[in-house]
């Protein structure tokens, strides 16, 4: 059986939650991700993630959603965004959905740090009235173990926007939709926090779309690396999340 919700049919899912109540929920956005990388990238990361995840643990994992929160990025073209609240309102409703069915641990792989705080909000409008639902959320890019790594490889502290940890593992995934020769950054720009992130803000800052370090730093090899060790991750909360 395919460990994927969308691949399976409804009699499948049934046979499932009579021996498991566990479900990856990937979220992402569509959003400018630098001259080089496609915009969308963070579904399409932690797609993957997830699916690398149901193969190795035997865990369903529904499909990504693509968009998110990303009103700070509107100032690309092709970036789309749900407003905070509409975000909230639609993984509360995903959320619901997946509980009225059975499924009880769900985790939460988001690939899109603007998405955080609409999550948030999600999870405490429900979790109350919930009390037997648990909930994992994961932002793969602030785990301090693809840090070490990132910092060993090439000397920087982590990943960050369309920089060289997210350029990476797009390499090793979908190398065809890398442009590297395109790839441009601001070396020398200002990444303190900001009252507001506003589009205009995030343009004049960042005017390639990229926050981080040097994406030319990236490889293939660099990326598997970086997948590799998140699955390891993820597969050993899985296995050890008891019901």
């Amino acid at each position: 059986m395919s460990y994927l919700l969308a691949e399976v049919c409804w009699p499948d899912v049934a046979a499932y939650l009579e021996n498991d109540d566990r479900i990856i929920l990937p979220v992402g956005s569509t959003e400018q991700h630098g001259r080089h990388l496609p915009l969308g990238t963070d579904a399409m990361v932690p797609a993957e993630l997830a699916r690398r995840l149901g193969e190795r643990t035997g865990v369903l994992a529904a499909p990504a959603l693509p968009y998110g929160m990303s009103l700070h990025h509107l100032g690309f073209p092709g970036s789309i965004s749900l407003r905070p609240e509409t975000l909230a309102h639609v993984a509360e409703d995903i959320l619901r959905s997946l509980y009225r069915h059975g499924f009880r641990r769900i985790f939460l792989l988001n690939g899109h740090g603007g998405n955080g705080a609409s999550l948030q909000v999600a999870l405490a409008n429900m979790m109350g009235d919930l009390p037997d639902l648990a909930v994992k959320m994961r932002h793969w890019w602030r785990e301090s173990a693809l840090s070490q790594l990132l910092q060993k490889a090439v000397g920087v502290p982590g990943a960050r926007h369309a920089d060289v940890g997210e350029t990476a593992p797009m390499m090793a995934l979908y190398p065809d939709l890398v442009r590297l020769e395109r790839a441009q950054y601001s070396p020398d720009a200002d990444a303190g926090p900001v009252e507001v992130l506003t589009e205009h803000v995030f343009r004049q800052r960042f005017p390639h779309g990229v926050i981080g370090a040097d994406p030319r730093l990236a490889s293939a090899e660099l990326g598997e690396q970086m997948l590799a060790l998140l699955v390891d991750l993820y597969a050993d909360q899985l296995a050890g999340w008891q019901e």
